[in-house]
């Protein structure tokens, strides 16, 4: 098993240093989207959405031990099975793709597999003649007693982004 850093728990934030003392947080936020693409009676459980930011200014250079945090960070997450997670990769700097491969091969690569489905899903849509591309992907552990509910509302993103409704 590799190494993680250490981090902590700071008012709804992970925190942790790399050896170049650059500082990443990681957040849980509820998350409402998946409630808007499923009829109101389905229950869906615990939806949350993650960030994972840098926070200091200094340029990141590849680092298995921030993967490894995440990860950890991730797993402890889903010791609650009806958590459920949606992962959506900023495109404000034209690395989405690129955060969305990243993250898809930190699953694939880890224990997680055991426990966690992921699902990924590439979503379009126009917005003022624009056509928008977003990389999700949405995590819950196999032992969800909504992960139907789940999955169904997360394939039905792009068709309610569309305007059609659930």
């Amino acid at each position: 098993m590799l190494k993680q850093y250490n981090y902590t728990f700071n008012s709804g934030y992970y925190s942790f240093f790399t050896k170049r003392q650059i500082e990443y947080r990681v957040a849980f936020y509820e998350d409402f989207t998946l409630a808007s693409c499923i009829s109101d009676s389905v229950e869906l459980g615990n939806v949350y959405q993650i960030t994972i930011d840098k926070i200091s200014d200094q340029p990141a250079q590849f680092d298995v031990l921030i993967s490894e945090t995440i990860k950890s960070i991730i797993t402890v997450f889903f010791e609650n099975t009806q958590n459920a997670l949606i992962y959506i990769c900023d495109d404000n700097d034209n690395k989405a793709f690129q955060r969305f491969s990243v993250f898809d091969r930190w699953y694939n690569k880890s224990s997680m597999t055991n426990n966690i489905t992921k699902i990924n899903n590439i979503l379009e849509f126009d917005l003022d003649n624009e056509t928008i591309k977003l990389y999700t992907s949405l995590m819950f552990h196999k032992e969800n007693p909504n992960s139907k509910n789940i999955e169904k509302a997360f394939n039905n993103i792009n068709n309610t982004l569309n305007g059609e409704k659930p």
